[in-house]
């Protein structure tokens, strides 16, 4: 039961965490094709890297309870 819970909860962040790097990498394409300069503030820039990480991590390592 509690495994179960805890594997949708690691499957959440992994779905969370793809949906943020899709999310700034079509702001960095939307940016780049209007020429204007792309701008992360520091707390988006941290959770961006977090994502990135934990998506790599998952990919590599697999998503095992």
């Amino acid at each position: 039961m509690v495994m179960d819970i805890l594997n949708r909860v690691i499957i959440l962040l992994f779905i969370l965490s793809s949906l943020n790097i899709l999310r700034h990498s079509f702001f960095l394409l939307r940016s780049f094709r209007s020429e204007e300069r792309f701008v992360l503030e520091k707390n988006s820039l941290l959770y961006l890297g977090i994502s990135i990480s934990y998506f790599l991590m998952s990919i590599i390592s697999g998503i095992i309870l």
